[in-house]
């Protein structure tokens, strides 16, 4: 569950998106892990269903509650940031799930 994202550049919460800075996402079991292919940190477009999918290394923390990531260049729009992960815990689950916040950023 994703309760808030902090664009760590300018600490506005669930808000404003700075490109190419640091976008804190707090949560609870958000942790990404897995092998599925579809596991990872998307940023999708609302209006085009356009998704972007952050490579690994623009996860800067990966931690159940808290990840934190690379922003990268985005359109003007509302987007959902999707956390998809088979982690539960001490165990991996078979299936993903997924873990979302829609906001509309300007």
């Amino acid at each position: 569950m994703i309760l808030q994202v902090t664009d760590v550049k300018s600490d506005f919460v669930n808000d404003l998106l700075t490109s190419g800075r640091n976008l804190e996402i707090a949560g609870s079991t958000m942790k990404v892990t897995g092998e599925d292919p579809s596991v990872g940190v998307f940023f999708v477009n609302a209006a085009m269903q356009a998704r972007i999918k952050l490579e690994a290394s623009d996860i800067v923390t990966n931690n159940p509650s808290e990840v934190m990531v690379v922003i990268p260049e985005l359109a003007a729009g509302t987007y959902e940031i999707k956390v998809v992960t088979q982690y539960a815990g001490i165990i991996i689950l078979k299936e993903p799930r997924v873990a979302t916040l829609t906001e509309n950023w300007p």
